[in-house]
């Protein structure tokens, strides 16, 4: 039975790649669920991050970007981001204020109307200014004008994910809008991530970090074995890129850039685990991972 002094919810977080998606959950949260960096592609999973607060549980779907890309990691990418919308109270549909829309842009406004659910719309990235930010409801309003279909809209919030503004203005809207209901999650449960992804995509946020824009894409990180004893853990750790030059890029000189890597991934996982880490990473070659659906499995990217 429904408790009627306490509301639950599910909210799907959606937008193109890059907006900070991730960086509004961990916002909202106040604490470091999802990882951040400035190259799209970051979130390549369905991540929930669980807002616990004392009469209210909101359980948030962090999503990868809607790519207009084809091949089949693009693919799994998308088809996460849409599975996310089953059966959900709300969408927070997150823009990035600061750059003009994108030809995603439409997609996503086509795949949050088409939805049972109310819409947020969130204007994010305002810090960095607002030129664009009538572009995106015009953008929205003219959609629906199209279709002639009623508004599932309900507000518009600008609000910087980076700074904080407006985050705790946009967590009383979203209780306000959550129906009453019974928690899924236990209190003290931050999030349902299972650890050797999280731990992968720790890997993967100094990965993309240290190497910006020259092999992000070309990445991925499976973590091989975890093995927890009591007052420490052993992670076992893949990083699959798809040439030879980028695995000495990978390395760095006399291994420096790896170990840099490793360093800050082993403080993030003692900082979950709290207990001593030990960190091995091996760097192989997989030259067409990002369309061979074996692993893709195996590293956790399902598509069916």
């Amino acid at each position: 039975m429904k408790n009627k002094q306490f509301k639950s919810g599910f909210i799907t977080i959606l937008g193109r790649p890059n907006v900070g998606k991730s960086t509004l959950l961990n916002a909202v949260l106040g604490q470091k669920i999802s990882i951040v960096s400035p190259i799209p592609q970051t979130t390549r999973f369905q991540l929930k991050g669980i807002l616990n607060q004392q009469n209210s549980q909101i359980v948030f779907v962090d999503t990868p970007g809607i790519h207009l890309f084809k091949e089949k990691f693009a693919y799994h990418l998308n088809k996460v981001s849409l599975a996310s919308l089953v059966e959900i109270d709300l969408i927070l549909y997150v823009v990035d204020v600061s750059r003009p829309p994108g030809q995603e842009e439409k997609k996503i406004i086509d795949v949050a109307t088409r939805q049972k659910s109310k819409v947020v719309m969130v204007l994010n990235k305002s810090d960095l200014g607002r030129k664009y930010l009538n572009d995106y409801i015009e953008l929205w309003q003219g959609k629906i004008e199209n279709i002639q279909t009623q508004d599932p809209l309900i507000y518009y919030i600008p609000v910087s994910a980076k700074t904080g503004k407006n985050i705790e203005k946009l967590k009383d809207v979203l209780l306000e809008l959550t129906p009453e209901g019974h928690p899924f999650y236990d209190k003290d449960t931050s999030t349902d991530f299972p650890d050797k992804y999280r731990a992968a995509d720790i890997i993967r946020e100094k990965l993309f970090l240290k190497t910006k824009q020259e092999i992000p894409h070309s990445i991925a990180v499976e973590i091989k074995e975890i093995q927890e004893k009591e007052r420490s853990v052993y992670v076992l750790a893949h990083i699959y890129i798809q040439r030879s030059s980028q695995k000495k890029i990978i390395i760095g000189k006399d291994g420096g850039l790896l170990k840099e890597v490793g360093t800050e991934a082993r403080s993030d996982l003692e900082n979950i685990y709290k207990k001593k880490i030990y960190l091995d990473l091996w760097v192989k070659i997989e030259k067409e991972w990002q369309n061979n659906s074996r692993i893709l499995q195996d590293l956790g990217y399902w598509i069916k």
